[in-house]
Order: structure tokens, then C-alpha cells, then sequence
């Protein structure tokens, strides 16, 4: 699995072989991945496209918004896809190959604590390494909050995982502002000297330019930077609650845990309202968006709940959150 500059020509040979192009999409805990890959998948046009998403904690919230193509969503077991499921991951790859017809691309979405060398040494030393090319590894960067990552306990997971892109997607480059834009391009060039950017306001990009078809500005100098697939310092938290939420208990609640959730993605039930909600919460940021009615399903609120290990107390989160559904 080298870089896909070096090897084009290879490229062109594995198009004849009928490998199966696959293109990585990473970056931190709520950087954009999933909104990506949801664009991507929306402009295929025909094409066969598969896809493999994993997510960190208990509950894979992501897969429930992922747009399936042709049914051949794949959704990996829990726990990080470069360590804890390896194996899920080639045995996943396997069954797309598998599959009549067989998928043009594959598109993997990593979960927010993943470190690509970890990944791409899987696919590498797996049984599935001579009947895959690596096309693409697109790293999702949040300019809003990328600045102060550098200054916490996940600056080298940060670090790895933008130094192992061969791309770029600069994401929320409106909500940051021109000059914090500016000064999140300079860290990434630092960490990723020459790196192809693609800047976006709502994580939308082409999807030639995320499948590298174009092969125009990207990085020639990825280099897989090993690590211990268990070094970071992220654990979480599921939870769920059967009575409906009040929306006002609940929105204090979150401002009360600011300091130990990083990230926070569900759909919860709140009190005297029809719709599902969709809550994300990605550092400073929070958002509520109405989804469909919850029809033959049972209402309920089920979110997981992410942050740094030495300061996530679940006691005291599940506490915080019980009381939103109080009488």
C-alpha cells in the first residue's frame, strides 16, 4: 500500500485486474466523516459504490445516517477499525469482493480515533492485499476546532492522522472564520508539507476529487508512521432513556457537561414533540436537527456520549442525564 502517485501506473494494471479500488476517509471525532462520505455516496451516479463504516463506543449512531447504496452497507463490530476489529474489516472487504456485482470502489469511513498507518497496515498484511488498491486517504480536518487539539492529551493522535492523508478536506471554514482558516492551512502544512487541501463550509466535496480520479496536488510524502492501535486517551459512554426528555433540562444539561463530553451523537425524544431529533455535539458546537416521525417505533433517546478517559466520569454523566426526564 504505497502512495497512489508513485504507484499510477500499477494504478492502470489494476483496473485490468479488476482490483478493487478503496479509498480511506478519517479525521477526528466529529470532524465531518460521515457528512462526506453521505455526499459522496449522493453523487454516484451509477456507480457501484460499497461502503464500510465503523464508529467508536457501543452504539454505531453513524450507520444509522449513512445512505445505503444497493444494499451493500457493511456495519463493522464495535471498537476502533485498525485494532480491535482487524479482522472484521478484511473479513468485511471479503464479502463486497464476493458480492454479484461487485462493487466499482469502496469507500471505508474510520472511526474518530483510528490512525490510518494502522489501517493501511491491515489491509497490507491481510489475504486481501494482492485483490485491493489503495486509490485514496482522505483526512477530515474541523477548522473550527483543529487549533486546540494541538494543546490536549489527542494532539498526537491528531497529528498521525493528518499526517497520514494524502488529502485534505479542510471542513467548517465558514463558522471559523478567514484568519482561523488560515492559521489551521499553516498547522497542516507543518504536520503535512505540500498537503492538497480542499476547503468546504459543509463538508461536501467532489467525488473525483475524494476517489483521487484527478490525481491533481496530492501529496507525495505520506509516509505509514506506526503506533500502539490502543493509544488514545478516548473512552464513552451509551446512553438511553425510555421517558421523553425536556428539551430545556436537557440543552443545561449538555452545557453542564461541556468540560468531559467532547462528542455527543443520538436522536432523542423530547417531551410533547413528534419528530426524532438528531443532537450532535462536536466541542463547542451543538446542533438539533428534526428527523422523521418515530411511526411504529418505540420513541426513545439513545446517544453516545465521547471524551478523554482521565476526565469522563459515567456516574456523573448518567446522573446529569437522568435528570432531564424528571417529572
Amino acid at each position: 500500500m504505497l502512495n497512489p502517485l508513485a504507484r499510477y501506473p500499477e494504478f492502470q494494471q489494476a483496473r485490468s485486474r479488476e482490483m478493487l479500488p478503496v479509498t480511506l476517509i478519517g479525521g477526528f471525532l466529529g470532524a465531518g466523516k460521515t457528512t462526506l462520505l453521505n455526499s459522496l455516496l449522493l453523487q454516484g451516479d451509477g456507480r457501484r459504490l460499497a461502503v464500510l463504516v465503523n464508529d467508536f463506543g457501543e452504539l454505531n449512531i453513524d450507520a444509522k445516517l449513512i445512505v445505503k447504496v444497493e444494499g451493500q452497507q457493511i456495519e463493522l463490530a464495535n471498537g476502533c477499525i485498525c485494532c480491535s476489529i482487524r479482522d472484521d474489516l478484511v473479513a468485511g472487504v471479503e464479502r463486497l469482493l464476493a458480492s454479484d456485482p461487485a462493487p466499482e470502489q469502496l469507500l471505508v469511513e474510520t472511526s474518530g480515533v483510528s490512525d490510518p498507518g494502522n489501517i493501511l497496515c491491515t489491509l497490507n498484511e491481510s489475504r486481501v492485499r494482492r485483490r485491493v488498491f489503495l486509490e485514496n486517504v482522505v483526512t477530515v480536518v474541523d477548522a473550527v476546532h483543529a487549533l486546540e487539539a494541538r494543546e490536549t492529551e489527542y494532539a498526537a493522535l491528531f497529528e498521525r492522522q493528518v499526517r497520514g492523508a494524502y488529502m485534505i478536506v479542510l471542513n467548517r471554514s465558514a463558522v471559523a472564520g478567514v484568519e482561523r482558516t488560515r492559521q489551521v492551512r499553516e498547522l497542516i502544512d507543518g504536520l503535512l508539507p505540500g498537503a492538497s487541501i480542499f476547503e468546504t463550509a459543509d463538508g461536501t466535496a467532489p467525488l473525483t476529487l475524494a476517489l483521487g480520479e484527478g490525481r491533481l496536488g496530492q501529496s507525495t510524502s505520506f509516509r505509514i508512521q506506526l503506533a500502539d492501535s490502543n493509544a488514545h486517551p478516548f473512552t464513552s459512554l451509551v446512553w438511553r432513556c425510555e421517558r421523553p426528555l425536556k428539551r430545556a433540562e436537557f440543552s443545561r444539561a449538555m452545557q453542564q457537561l461541556a468540560g468531559i463530553v467532547y462528542r455527543a451523537k443520538g436522536f432523542v425524544n423530547f417531551r410533547h414533540y413528534p419528530l426524532a431529533t438528531l443532537y450532535q455535539k462536536v466541542g463547542s458546537l451543538e446542533s438539533c436537527v428534526d428527523g422523521g416521525a418515530w411511526g411504529r417505533l418505540t420513541p426513545r433517546t439513545e446517544l453516545v456520549l465521547i471524551g478523554v478517559a482521565s476526565n469522563f466520569d459515567c456516574e456523573h454523566i448518567t446522573r446529569t442525564l437522568d435528570a432531564c426526564a424528571g417529572d
